[in-house]
């Protein structure tokens, strides 16, 4: 849930939603639309169908209980290295690390000085921090570096003055100034790109086929052409022909089902 979403909107959705889903059975139990439909608000719907999948997984074949092995969590559906370690530090206090991109620049800063131009890969940061995690600390020290990182050794102003690794710092002192230039300089070059109002992307479409078809009791479904015209209050009018192509995307990633000419959370 806190994927690209604020801690603040997620956690009064989190508790409803670990309230209606207590443990990985009541989940896996669940109908997926129901599941979509207690992830109201979250967007990225495909999450919650990830989440769905691997609460089955969990139950299947883990006794209903969520491995603690990398490779194990990395095999189940949505979770990636990051969420892995995330998983291991943070609920099991393994001794792992979870380089988000906070972490990742303490740590280049620390061991190899500024970022730009890098000087060490994504692999070579992963060890370095694996390496520096206390034995039996795991959560401390990776909510400590997230925060050192978000408060005190950031992208663009870093504050080495009052950075508690600031004597063992390959890159401090830093000036700002020095460092925007370098930024500039060996930042990857990004082509240019004209900005697309979220309204006119395919993620805006499909959320709002997904919010109207939560209203829709799960006994029941509505045609395509009831669906357009619901939606023809809070979509643009020259966006309207593209819903159908949206229902097919949402068809094939088995959020929305058709039932014979009507559609409905799956």
């Amino acid at each position: 849930m806190l994927q690209q979403t604020q801690v603040e909107r997620v956690i009064p959705l989190y508790e409803t939603f670990v309230a209606r889903f207590p443990d990985f059975g009541a989940l896996a139990a669940a109908e997926s639309g129901d599941v979509v439909r207690a992830w109201r608000g979250l967007g990225y719907n495909s999450r919650a169908m990830r989440l769905h999948a691997l609460a089955k997984i969990v139950v299947e074949r883990h006794g209903g209980v969520l491995p603690r092995e990398p490779e194990v969590l990395r095999a189940l559906p949505g979770i990636g290295p990051y969420t892995a370690a995330a998983i291991r530090a943070f609920a099991f206090e393994e001794d792992d690390a979870a380089l988000d991109v906070n972490i990742r620049r303490v740590v280049h800063r620390v061991g190899y000085g500024v970022e730009y131009p890098p000087r060490a890969s994504e692999r070579e940061l992963d060890a370095v921090a694996r390496a520096a995690v206390p034995s039996g600390k795991a959560h401390d020290w990776n909510s400590a570096m997230m925060d050192l990182g978000a408060t005190i050794c950031t992208a663009r102003a870093p504050k080495c003055l009052v950075c508690p690794l600031r004597a063992d710092c390959a890159a401090a002192p830093l000036d700002p100034a020095q460092l925007a230039e370098r930024a500039r300089t060996y930042a990857p070059r990004r082509p240019p790109q004209n900005a697309i109002p979220f309204e006119q992307t395919t993620r805006f479409l499909r959320g709002r086929v997904v919010d109207r078809l939560r209203d829709v009791p799960r006994s029941e479904s509505i045609s395509l052409e009831a669906l357009t015209r619901a939606l023809s209050q809070n979509v643009p009018a020259d966006r309207l022909p593209e819903i159908a192509a949206a229902v097919e995307s949402l068809i094939s990633e088995g959020i929305v089902a058709r039932i014979g000419g009507a559609i409905r959370l799956a």
